[in-house]
């Protein structure tokens, strides 16, 4: 049983905004104004990645505030930001049109945490959003999930090399494990269908730090041979607790 995240204050949510990092092409915004004299309302915070591997660069709104500075690329996203609670319209649309590809609509609730997002390939474009609750860490440990949004890899399992237990197990497409618990440590991970057994990819000298909350991320076609849309593992940082 983990600790979800709730109860958290304005001023740590603060915190969680000014160190949340996915990589160096992600960019921070905000939805709702910051006047240091103003009380803020009440707000969910959610990570926004672009998972589609067909779909275009994209500008995103919610309701009809855009939330990016630059568009938003396959693989690129935007770390945790503020947004209003309630039933909130999120709009993908192409850079600088008002036009959208996809629009859906998502619960937003005080003091939570999600992670929305854009999957499938684009005749197909969708997008989810999944309650980010994750345990505590310490100096010497972290959290960690996998996220399946791979269109065509079907349910899959997540092995560390040299263990004989799989640490996440049957893992269906556009699906989340639950957050565990993970040593600090460098780790060589393998991902396999859970139909066939077969090794679908791998990454090594995957360094986990303590204090850290770790999604890894399945996206990609197995059917792919470019670079840019083949199957593949991504590591990101949702939170760093200083």
């Amino acid at each position: 049983m983990f600790n979800k995240v709730k109860n958290w204050s304005k001023n740590r949510f603060k915190v969680l905004l000014s160190l949340a990092v996915i990589g160096a092409t992600f960019t921070l915004t905000s939805c709702l104004d910051d006047d240091n004299n103003t009380p803020l309302p009440p707000a969910g915070y959610v990570l926004i990645y672009h998972g589609s591997p067909d779909a275009p660069d994209t500008d995103i709104y919610a309701d009809q505030n855009k939330v990016n500075n630059f568009p938003i690329s396959y693989t690129q996203g935007l770390s945790y930001s503020p947004f209003y609670i309630g039933e909130r319209t999120f709009k993908f649309t192409n850079v600088n049109s008002l036009s959208s590809f996809l629009q859906k609509d998502f619960m937003v609730k005080a003091d939570s945490v999600y992670s929305l997002f854009l999957v499938n390939n684009f005749d197909n474009v969708d997008a989810i959003m999944i309650p980010d609750n994750w345990g505590e860490t310490t100096n010497e440990t972290s959290q960690f999930r996998l996220v399946n949004i791979s269109p065509d890899a079907g349910s899959v399992s997540l092995e560390i090399t040299g263990e004989n237990t799989d640490i996440v197990t049957d893992l269906a497409s556009l699906e989340s494990s639950d957050f565990q618990e993970m040593e600090s440590g460098v780790y060589d991970f393998v991902v396999k269908s859970t139909t066939s057994g077969e090794t679908l990819v791998s990454a090594t000298d995957i360094e986990l730090r303590g204090n850290r909350i770790y999604t890894l991320i399945l996206r990609g076609l197995v059917s792919a041979t470019d670079e840019k849309t083949k199957l593949d593992l991504q590591l990101v940082t949702n939170y760093t607790n200083f």
